[in-house]
């Protein structure tokens, strides 16, 4: 996870307390992406944080960019990147028996704000084998 994201989520912090700290997680590491690695990137309004992630990608072409703004999404993707968002990694972690359910993390998104459209929910429970 590039540094700029985990500010970010230090920030959020500040708003709620509940926020992740990248930093607690055993199996997250924290990466450098520099400023000439963002600047390189065509003019955008995206943060500091999902420039940081598609500009990493971009030099790691064997790397998924997980982004959930859309458009950073949309930008990755015009790159050429492979994207992945929270609620696929769910998905994908529920099919390899990772986790037991989707629907309890999902429900809890929801509850902390993240924007998650019905038909995107009801999708998402199809997907990881979950009846809606």
């Amino acid at each position: 996870m590039p540094n700029q994201v985990a500010l970010e989520l230090d920030m959020g912090r500040l708003l709620r307390a509940d926020t992740v700290d990248p930093r607690q997680l055993t199996w997250a590491t924290l990466i450098e992406v520099s400023g000439e690695e963002i600047a390189n990137l065509p003019p955008n309004r995206l943060g500091p944080g999902e420039r940081s992630v598609i500009a990493y990608a971009l030099l790691h072409g064997h790397c998924l960019a997980g982004l959930d703004d859309r458009l950073a999404r949309l930008l990755a993707e015009a790159l050429g990147l492979k994207v992945i968002g929270v609620i696929g990694i769910l998905v994908k972690s529920k099919r390899a028996n990772l986790i037991p359910l989707v629907r309890p993390l999902l429900d809890q998104l929801r509850e902390t704000g993240f924007r998650l459209r019905d038909d995107v929910y009801l999708e998402a429970l199809q997907l990881a084998g979950e009846s809606a």
